[in-house]
């Protein structure tokens, strides 16, 4: 079996769409019931929890961010990284920025909030992943064999 570069890039392109998409609503979930918008339970909970770490990390923060703008971030991360994902499944150059962006607004993160949590696992698959996108992206293309007959 030969070795191509999209079957890889498309799984991983998926994958980062799934992680994307799911950053992406259940950011928009948060925002919507932090806006009085929503009203769902299972929501109430991790608004809690983000307003508890926001509170925790006041006095480190290099950016003070509210409830609403924190979940609105991961909204945002949520959107960039599954329009990167689209555009490495579409073999677009696009993509692979998108996703470095998405990298970059991750390690603002932990930058803004002088912090490391096991929150940061996810960060480190996201940038393996990331490299091998990069490394397959600069691999030699292989010629096709042509026929002289």
């Amino acid at each position: 079996m030969r070795f191509t570069r999209r079957f890889p890039r498309t799984l991983i392109g998926c994958a980062f769409l799934l992680y994307g998409g799911l950053r992406l609503f259940v950011g928009l979930g948060l925002v919507g019931q932090s806006l009085g918008l929503l009203d769902i339970a299972a929501f109430n909970e991790p608004l809690a929890d983000v307003a508890s770490f926001l509170t925790e990390k006041a006095d480190r923060t290099l950016v003070p961010v509210s409830p609403l703008g924190y979940v609105a971030y991961i909204a945002l991360m949520g959107l960039v990284l599954s329009a990167g994902a689209i555009g490495v499944v579409r073999n677009r150059g696009l993509g692979l920025r998108l996703i470095g962006v998405f990298l970059a607004l991750y390690v603002g993160l932990f930058v803004n909030f002088l912090t490391i949590n096991r929150k940061v696992s996810h960060l480190a698959v996201c940038s393996i992943l990331f490299l091998v996108l990069v490394w397959l992206d600069r691999l030699p293309a292989r010629a096709s064999p042509v026929s002289d007959v």
